[in-house]
């Protein structure tokens, strides 16, 4: 079958503005140590790496992030020395240059993996428990205090010399919940400054943020009123902040329908943008030849019909209950024993924190009971991918699913299920929890499920596999147009639109067509 045509969104936009200023808790680039001891550098991993790595391909940007591993650190004591902390982006047709931050390494554990991920994360997946005590409220707030506050304090200080390194006008772009301090301690150095902030993860219902001791929970507010605008994925999350503003800020401003909150004189707008994948990048990666060999060898391992997921081994993703329930659709319908597969491409995550070593191990232990328990010498029914992150690969392999399972607890988007519907050939059909952020626009074209209901995840595997073949075609179809006309491009786009609108009312002689203008290329999910 041929690759879809690709249904052309508007191109991507002009930024009024003369420079832009990134920054993420990951960079674009690791540095690490070769063998010899020789420091080189290779493409970031992470999805908000990957969703924004080419953002810069045509226009000049400086990448604000913090030193994440020793080679990054030994890059940035080199920049500090020869080019005042700057680095040209190594990555081949970057214009844009680095600027690494580096604190304590025992600062950035407490900031890193005590507060932004056991506790922002799981918070703000709803999977936050405050009956445990392994994160008392005097661990807490040491970690806040001498980890997250520390990090947020540098990146600002980095991007307030940045602002400074130059006498043209920038546009400040943050991303997610690692960084939610920053605006505010920008804004009071730079008070005209535009900026923006968007946070891939859902944003909860107030009722969680109550959870953490008061004080963490308004300096977060408070910190994010200080960006001019701040993104969402779905309108659903830029509602709950609205809220949690109207309840958490003293004398905040609410305004439901503008979608806007003013606080000690200054508005923040709310907005939804739901991210979406680089339609062309995902193809070219496929029809690549690491593209054509990797799917070469997936195709053996097809079964009559195959089930596949593509997850990062973590809590949120719920792979626990997607196997249980690929057990009982074998219990219920043994007719198809050695007719269905399952493909799972999973990476582990986070094996620092014992949450994530825990869950990995209970994910290993359920595939071997499930082969054990169904199997035969001539079927296995999970062949699971475990041990790198070949993402070509699993690109690859989602060529050929019959049914594509995205049954996560709870995420801000989750661009697997985009990206399974612009690359498969077979009209394939989603399963896809309802709790997901990619529901609210592909919830129509998919088969929904409730993520804790195994028996109706189950059934809805069932119903999937045996979907007549002209409503198969029909979902399938519809899934990859919603896609392709809400790719990367438009998600880039909104947010570019809605910060000249800020530009016009702030600095109205930056959106003259007199002015250099910076061109934002759309960004690639390769």
């Amino acid at each position: 079958m041929p690759t879809p045509q690709l249904i052309h969104p508007a191109p991507p936009q002009l930024i009024h503005a003369r420079r832009l200023i990134v920054a993420t808790n990951r960079g674009p680039v690791e540095y690490y140590l070769s063998h010899d001891q020789t420091l080189k550098s290779r493409r970031g991993a992470g999805g908000m790496v990957t969703a924004l790595i080419d953002a810069g391909s045509r226009m000049d940007v400086t990448w604000v992030a913090m030193a994440m591993t020793e080679g990054d650190r030994i890059a940035f004591r080199e920049a500090q020395k020869n080019d005042g902390g700057l680095l040209p982006s190594p990555i081949r047709g970057q214009k844009m240059e680095l600027r690494y931050v580096s604190i304590p390494r025992t600062a950035y554990r407490k900031y890193y993996e005590q507060i932004s991920n056991r506790l922002l994360w799981f918070l703000q997946h709803y999977m936050y428990d405050p009956r445990e005590d392994s994160m008392n409220n005097q661990k807490i707030q040491d970690a806040w205090k001498n980890g997250y506050c520390v990090a947020n304090q540098a990146i600002a200080d980095a991007i307030n010399a940045e602002i400074e390194r130059q006498d043209t006008i920038p546009v400040v772009m943050l991303h997610d919940y690692h960084l939610y301090l920053a605006p505010a301690m920008i804004r009071q150095c730079h008070p005209t400054i535009a900026m923006q902030q968007f946070i891939h993860i859902p944003w909860p219902d107030v009722r969680c943020w109550h959870f953490l001791p008061s004080n963490i929970a308004q300096a977060i507010y408070t910190g994010l009123v200080g960006n001019d605008i701040i993104g969402f994925q779905t309108e659903r999350d830029a509602r709950n902040f609205l809220e949690g503003a109207r309840t958490l800020l003293d004398g905040a401003v609410v305004d439901f329908e503008e979608g806007a909150v003013w606080w000690q004189g200054h508005r923040t707008q709310a907005r939804a943008y739901p991210i979406s994948i680089s339609v062309t990048e995902e193809r070219r990666i496929i029809q690549s030849k690491a593209g054509k060999r990797a799917a070469e060898k997936i195709q053996p391992l097809l079964g009559e019909k195959t089930i596949m997921r593509v997850d990062r081994i973590e809590p949120t993703k719920n792979i626990l209950k997607g196997f249980q329930a690929y057990a009982k659709m074998l219990d219920d319908h043994p007719e198809l024993l050695g007719k269905v597969k399952f493909l799972a491409f999973l990476v582990p995550s986070r094996q620092s924190l014992p949450e994530y070593k825990r869950y990995n191990a209970d994910v290993l232990k359920i595939i071997d009971e499930i082969n054990l328990k169904y199997g035969t010498d001539e079927w296995k029914p999970i062949h699971a991918f475990t041990k790198d992150n070949d993402r070509t690969r699993a690109l690859a392999a989602m060529r050929f699913y019959d049914v594509l399972l995205v049954n996560p607890i709870i995420d801000g988007m989750n661009l697997v299920a985009k990206e399974g519907p612009v690359v498969n050939e077979c009209n394939g059909i989603l399963v896809l929890s309802r709790t997901a952020g990619a529901f609210q626009q592909l919830g129509k074209a998919s088969v929904p499920t409730s993520p804790t209901d195994v028996m109706e995840t189950a059934e809805a595997l069932y119903n999937a596999l045996n979907m007549p073949p002209e409503e198969r075609h029909i979902k399938s179809t519809l899934a990859r147009q919603i896609v392709e006309r809400n790719d990367l491009d438009v998600w880039l786009s909104r947010q570019i639109n809605d910060v000249n609108d800020l530009l016009a009312r702030i600095l109205p002689q930056t959106a003259t067509t007199s002015e250099p203008r910076l061109f934002l290329a759309a960004a690639s999910a390769g």
